[in-house]
């Protein structure tokens, strides 16, 4: 029962503070598990798939919450407090769509009273009992077109729309219902700890099973693992990293050579940084840009875990002039975007969405790339990438910036299954959840002419 206490405790605030704090899921749990001391890896794996799986459905779980509450008169969600609402919103989850038995439902309420103190679920006990007779098909009545679409895809109406609009509906439609389930795991060895058959009997030691990805040097796909492997001593040891296939592609296609000068803009936490590091063999120089003193801090810490000799970090605002004069054989450049590939993994960053996102978005990105673009050398590579489906933010950019810099131009990208980029950019690269296994992808790479 502890171990549910500590579980409950843990989700409820790490659902509160997505929801007051709009933080990521991953974020909240780290700041969660700090606020209260929860270092039971039970309690934390059990209070992860909770959250993730409560937001990957938290429209329908919403309305499922609407349908208890109004039933029998009771308050209304935005008159609960934030704790009493994640708790109710949790509780609906395992009641309605996860379908767990009575038994399970009652050791929940009691771990809840425990965790949350009796007062806070008085508001909703009659809610929860509700939940109980309450089915999926209860949500959806009533509910018709694209209103109930979204109810079963998990995501806003108008996010249908949008995406249709990018890659037609047929796509869009197979790509959120992809969004709906895991992704495989991937995972980088990282050959500056040691030789690669070396990581690999350590891993099949501890009990991880691995497959290589083709086409990707040093990445594999976790086939099976004894338990987590952030619990493995092979991670603590900075062995390898966790790191999707295709943050990994666009490393692969950008080519970094030993003893380039590499400038990565907007690196924090350094899944890039350390990869580059890695496939230059810790020769040469690699400058890393972020704005975020968390985040760079977070930076920090990966590169002496994984053995990262040559990268120096920069705090600045990629969208000004950086302080610094280098010109670099290569720019790579992941900017912030709507994420509306990665849904599967980060299934909160939906629901942080607005249908003037895109726009916004691609506002900044333009600027981050005009400054970017500024410190390529002569013959050298800038890389644009994104986990955004949306042309908004990449071939509707990509186009603008080659309109206005035609020293630059489009250099083909090929990758064995990868789909040409959409409005004629055929030498630009996207990945797909549903056809390709791993986040949603864009990746371009412009090369800059000689004199």
């Amino acid at each position: 029962m502890a171990m549910m206490i500590d579980a409950v405790r843990l989700a409820v605030e790490a659902l509160a503070l997505v929801e007051g704090r709009r933080k990521s899921e991953r974020l909240a749990l780290t700041e969660a598990m700090e606020k209260l001391g929860i270092r039971d890896q039970e309690a934390i794996g059990l209070a992860h798939r909770l959250v993730v799986e409560t937001l990957r459905r938290l429209n329908l779980v919403d309305e499922l919450i609407k349908l208890a509450l109004n039933e029998n008169g009771d308050v209304g969600p935005g008159e609960l407090k934030p704790r009493t609402m994640a708790f109710l919103r949790l509780f609906a989850y395992r009641a309605v769509i996860e379908e767990a038995d009575m038994g399970e439902l009652i050791n929940f309420v009691r771990a809840g009273r425990e965790a949350l103190g009796r007062g806070a679920l008085r508001p909703i006990e009659r809610a929860l009992g509700r939940c109980t007779t309450l089915s999926i098909k209860d949500a959806l009545s009533g509910k018709h077109g694209d209103e109930r679409l979204a109810l079963e895809l998990g995501v806003p109406v108008w996010l249908i729309g949008q995406l249709s609009r990018s890659l037609g509906r047929q796509m869009a439609l197979a790509v959120l219902r992809a969004c709906m389930t895991r992704q495989p795991t991937y995972v980088r060895l990282n050959t500056l700890k040691g030789p690669e058959e070396e990581i690999l009997r350590e891993l099949e030691s501890e009990g991880v099973e691995l497959e290589p990805v083709e086409g990707l040097r040093h990445i594999y796909e976790v086939v099976a693992s004894e338990k987590p492997l952030v619990l493995t001593d092979a991670h603590r040891r900075g062995l390898f990293y966790i790191q999707d296939k295709a943050s990994c592609l666009a490393v692969e296609l950008s080519g970094p050579e030993p003893g380039q000068a590499v400038l990565d803009v907007c690196a924090a936490p350094g899944a890039k940084t350390s990869h580059m590091a890695q496939l230059m063999g810790n020769r040469g120089l690699i400058v890393s840009v972020d704005f975020s003193e968390r985040r760079m801090r977070a930076w920090a810490a990966l590169m002496d875990k994984l053995g990262v000799r040559i990268a120096v970090p920069i705090l600045a605002d990629a969208r000004f002039p950086l302080p610094l004069r280098l010109r670099a054989d290569l720019v790579l450049l992941d900017p912030p975007c709507t994420s509306t590939g990665a849904f599967a993994r980060a299934p909160s960053a939906k629901w942080r969405l607005s249908p003037r996102s895109a726009r916004n978005m691609a506002r900044v990105q333009a600027r981050l790339l005009e400054a970017s673009a500024q410190h390529v050398r002569p013959g050298g590579a800038l890389i644009y990438a994104t986990c955004s489906l949306l042309v908004e933010e990449n071939e509707l950019v990509v186009e603008r910036f080659l309109r206005a810099h035609p020293e630059f131009e489009l250099e083909p990208l090929d990758w064995p299954g990868g789909c040409p980029g959409l409005r004629g950019l055929d030498g630009c690269l996207r990945l797909y959840p549903h056809l390709h296994a791993c986040d949603g992808y864009f990746i371009a790479k412009l090369r800059r002419a000689q004199p």
